[in-house]
């Protein structure tokens, strides 16, 4: 589109359509989310319980339809909502 034709690119393109699209999107936006909410726990703390969340929720889809991938994209959201929820427990105490 932009730029000129690099060679591979359309390939490139492929894979990663390929790749999204045999995850869940649940998994994808749990992952995203995961990574996010422990940055900063005060802040992003509603972004740790909606990992959380949207992790279970990921889980489950993937359990429900077997042929869709991402196990472990939930379960970085799970861990990185923890993760967030615990830095926001304790930066709230202290």
């Amino acid at each position: 589109m932009f730029g000129r034709e690099r060679p591979g690119k359309d390939e490139r393109a492929e894979r990663a359509r390929l790749w999204v699209q045999a995850r869940s999107p649940y998994a994808i936006v749990a992952g995203l989310l995961g990574v996010a909410a422990p940055i900063d726990g005060l802040i992003f703390f509603p972004l740790s319980i909606a990992a959380v969340i949207v992790g279970v929720i990921g889980l489950v889809h993937i359990k429900r339809q077997p042929n869709l991938r991402g196990r472990w994209l939930c379960i970085v959201g799970i861990v990185g909502g923890v993760i967030g929820i615990t830095l926001a427990v304790v930066l709230h105490l202290l």
